[in-house]
């Protein structure tokens, strides 16, 4: 009898880790999953294109009818036809083929190869138009991630696409296997001489599942003019919007929203979602700022947990919450994403296991490098970025168990350790590390093949700046993980020994390093965000061994940083300082054209007080 109580409230404490979970629907689909070990189902009703479909079309114009293919032409791989398999409107719609492997790598185009059918406009104005709608119908077997691009090419007063191959250029996420209604607005593009219009098929190889073919139908190609177009640019919403927090807000948080709704007796309402009362009556301030004029409603002083809309004249906003739990909803989505981008892992209904045979050859040996997780939209892999991502989850699981979301917690450390695996099977010897490789490929399974040579191939190289970073990553994660004790000392272990690598690399180098091939995209970092990365992961080392040369070391590096540092005011009308400048010229402002660490200031000096107290 003893034993069913204790099994009775195990399961009832089991049921209840969740239950700091704001979104209903979110803990259901969270519970679904195997708690994220497999992906998260796409709620479409929230999405952009669902929304703008249920815009109003003032005038809408046929492009093509796809009966006569006269103006249409073909390049680069696959082909291009006239099918009458299938149609939305009128008997024939475009065809677009390619296959999903070609064996060499082409020069022009994206990963094996480019299948484009293009539209002669002809240099027509198109700027009475604002978006472009048609129908896409997939049919690719086995592809679970299934997208066609459309381009736009302008040649009037401003080009499109720039000399640098931006602008113009759309991707449409498709469903297999069935109509797509696509769009795209378009009332801030350069449009006044319309040259060309087309569909492409870029061939990225074949994921497991997928089949010998890409095969796209294209119909009812048509421009539209339609109501209340989004705002692309600036900070004011669209015609009859507001812009609020939709992930939500904290009762103890600023609770404000920008209105821009034509007609209103200058009140806006607060609306409990479930029982439509209004809970709360507010004022329209107008507000001007550097970025502009606006009108905002504050609600800061209503605190009452909840789900609400805020409802200004005729207007209503979707719903949202007021919880103090509010962060877990989006730890949850972010864990979710990341656990879509594991690489060498098979995401279910995403990928199979991926990129096996992608290598770095180290002193006559060949090393398996795939793990942790995809780079940006494409399949590459940076090794230090997988490190600061683990870092991330290290801080936000050591957060979930201070709150007692044993859930959250438990699934972050595991996610986490799935990115140090990586971080730690990619270490050489004497401060050598793979760096990452890039390519947007799915590979072959064979090595040696053209997908993974050349620019696709892992290189070994000696980055202090890396090994800094990531002792300080792991020295943080030896301290995180209580269930593994080897692990523990490891971590414990290569952290000490990184930090001294780059050490002795900094003494004899100096700055120098900075920007070769060798450092990758770290290479942009400026001189203070590297002495305040040393000082940080200094500082993790004091706090994970307490020996006092780390201490000294921490103190000692944040000193540059602190001489970079503008203190006096500028004589702009905010008196802005406390800013970073990326060098003792204090010229340039720290800043990056790809990637950004600006937040090591603040880790290094947080880090410094917390450990030398």
């Amino acid at each position: 009898m003893r034993e069913l109580k204790v099994i009775a409230l195990i399961i009832l404490c089991s049921s209840s880790f969740l239950f700091p979970q704001v979104d209903e629907k979110l803990k259901n689909d969270i519970r679904s999953t195997g708690y994220i070990h497999s992906p998260l189902p796409l709620d479409y009703s929230k999405s952009l294109e669902t929304f703008g479909l249920t815009k109003t079309v003032l005038i809408s114009d046929v492009l093509c009818d796809m009966e006569d293919m006269s103006q249409w032409s073909h390049s680069g791989i696959g082909s291009m036809s006239q099918t009458a398999e299938r149609s939305i409107s009128g008997k024939h719609s475009l065809r677009l083929v390619a296959p999903s492997y070609v064996d060499e790598i082409p020069k022009w185009g994206l990963g094996r190869g480019t299948s484009m059918a293009s539209f002669d406009v002809g240099g027509k104005n198109w700027e009475k138009y604002n978006r472009i709608h048609l129908y896409v119908y997939p049919d690719c077997e086995g592809a679970r991630a299934v997208y066609l691009n459309l381009y736009v090419e302008n040649d009037g007063k401003i080009k499109v696409p720039d000399r640098y191959g931006r602008e113009g250029y759309h991707e449409m996420n498709l469903i297999n296997g069935q109509w797509n209604e696509c769009l795209v607005e378009i009332s801030e593009l350069p449009r006044d001489k319309v040259t060309k219009i087309s569909f492409a098929i870029e061939v990225f190889g074949k994921e497991r599942t997928m089949g010998d073919l890409l095969q796209f139908d294209v119909s009812n190609v048509t421009l539209q003019v339609v109501d209340k177009p989004e705002a692309v640019s600036g900070w004011k919403p669209a015609e009859n919007r507001i812009i609020f927090s939709t992930s939500g807000y904290r009762p103890d948080s600023t609770k404000s929203a920008i209105v821009n709704v034509a007609k209103h007796n200058r009140k806006f309402q607060i609306v409990d979602y479930a029982t439509s009362q209004v809970v709360y009556e507010g004022e329209i301030q107008p507000v001007k700022t550097s970025i502009g004029s606006f009108e905002t409603v504050d609600f800061t002083s209503y605190r009452r947990e909840g789900q609400y809309r805020i409802r200004v004249g005729d207007i209503t906003t979707a719903p949202f919450y007021i919880d103090a739990n509010l962060w877990d909803d989006s730890a949850w989505r972010v864990l979710n994403f990341m656990f879509c981008e594991r690489c060498g892992y098979p995401v279910p209904g995403k990928h199979g296991v991926c990129h096996t045979e992608v290598h770095g050859e180290y002193k006559g040996h060949i090393y398996p490098v795939n793990g942790g997780w995809h780079d940006a939209a494409d399949m590459s892999q940076g090794f230090v970025q997988t490190g600061e991502i683990a870092f991330s989850m290290l801080e936000m699981a050591n957060r979930a168990k201070e709150k007692g979301n044993t859930d959250l917690y438990l699934r972050l450390m595991e996610e986490a350790l799935w990115g140090l695996d990586l971080v730690m099977k990619t270490r050489l010897e004497n401060g050598d590390r793979f760096q990452g490789w890039g390519t947007n490929l799915w590979t072959d399974g064979y090595i040696g093949s053209t997908d993974d040579e050349g620019r696709h191939q892992v290189r070994a190289a000696n980055s202090a700046f890396a090994n800094f970073l990531l002792s300080g990553i792991e020295a943080y994660a030896s301290m995180s993980i209580a269930n593994d004790p080897m692990l523990r000392e490891n971590l414990r272990k290569i952290a000490k020994e990184d930090f001294g690598f780059a050490s002795k690399r900094f003494d004899e180098l100096g700055f120098k390093e900075m920007g070769s091939r060798s450092s990758g995209h770290t290479g942009m970092t400026s001189h203070s965000q590297y002495m305040a990365t040393m000082s940080w992961a200094a500082s993790m080392l004091y706090k994970l061994t307490n020996e006092k040369h780390y201490a000294d070391k921490a103190a000692q590096s944040i000193k540059y940083a602190l001489q970079c540092q503008r203190t006096e005011p500028l004589n702009d009308a905010n008196k802005t300082a406390g800013f970073f400048y990326r060098d003792l010229d204090r010229k340039s402002i720290v800043h990056f054209n790809h990637q950004s660490r600006d937040q090591v200031y603040m880790q290094a000096l947080t880090a410094l007080c917390e450990a030398q107290r």
